[in-house]
């Protein structure tokens, strides 16, 4: 079983988090507000992680560049994030003054809306800003009520990520999206969520509707990669977030992520980054 580190370490060194902002926890639920990076480094640009649970988050000063589902992206202050559960998440870096509230949530509810790829940006305007800011503190305020109140704080999150999901993204370009870019776009998206354990072409053409060969075409003249390359970068990272976030032998993650024995995981894993399961797992990762 994985573990979200975020929540790990949150919930067992508490108050060295609140040495770096407000921090309210509950069993399916935490937030934090004016929460400065700049004085806790515990995410490392080198290892790639899955949310096993939802993140709001508001950049309330600074900037800061992390990749999601291979993506990158910089964020500054006035911008809201969300991702969901399940979403591949990798730092870049940040500025010194880099500071932001967030809320994070396990609630498994139908009527949670659905963000498509996990994730969406927004960058505010006055009015959206205000709402998405009303909403954190009254969630804040409600959480600290005795008894918890579990099913108006779910009534609010989904009003909350209602709004945000019916506000219009921030658009990094002004010129439309042609075909080609949006099947790469929708390949990239395949890739995250399914090479942990579908590492062949016919898979993702087969997805998208397309021919093996013209999807390789499409791919290597789009990005510069091959498919395999997109696909065996998301299958390492895969392995990588098995071993250091959870407690499961190399063969039993060889059989999660379908590979055909445990050193068939071994030689893959080796090959892609000069070092045998092992040898990463015992590597610092928090």
């Amino acid at each position: 079983m994985l573990i979200d580190t975020i929540s790990l370490e949150l919930y067992s060194h508490t108050d060295s988090w609140k040495e770096n902002g407000e921090v309210f926890l509950h069993d399916h639920f935490f937030m934090i507000r004016d929460f400065s990076f700049a004085r806790k480094d515990f995410l490392l640009s080198s290892q790639p992680y899955r949310l096993q649970e939802g993140r709001i988050v508001i950049v309330k000063r600074g900037k800061a560049n992390y990749s999601f589902n291979l993506v990158k992206y910089e964020f500054e202050a006035g911008d809201v994030v969300v991702f969901m559960a399940d979403t591949l998440v990798e730092k870049q870096g940040h500025s010194p003054d880099f500071e932001v509230d967030c809320i994070s949530f396990d609630y498994k509810s139908p009527s949670l809306p659905s963000f498509g790829e996990g994730f969406i940006s927004l960058r505010l305007n006055e009015v959206s800003h205000e709402v998405v800011n009303r909403h954190f503190e009254l969630l804040w305020r409600m959480a600290h009520l005795e008894p918890f109140p579990d099913q108006n704080m779910k009534m609010l999150l989904n009003s909350l990520l209602f709004y945000i999901k019916n506000q219009p993204t921030h658009a990094t370009s002004l010129r439309p999206i042609t075909h080609r870019e949006e099947t790469m776009k929708r390949f990239v998206t395949l890739v995250s969520q399914h090479a942990a354990r579908e590492r062949n072409i016919p898979f993702y053409a087969s997805k998208l509707c397309l021919a093996p060969h013209y999807l390789s075409t499409l791919v290597k003249q789009t990005s510069g990669r091959t498919v395999m390359e997109w696909v065996n970068e998301v299958a390492v990272k895969e392995i990588k977030v098995w071993l250091a976030y959870s407690d499961e032998t190399a063969a039993q993650i060889a059989y999660r992520l379908n590979f055909a024995s445990p050193s068939a995981l071994s030689k893959f894993f080796k090959r892609e980054t000069g070092l045998t399961p092992s040898e990463y797992r015992d590597k610092p990762h928090q």
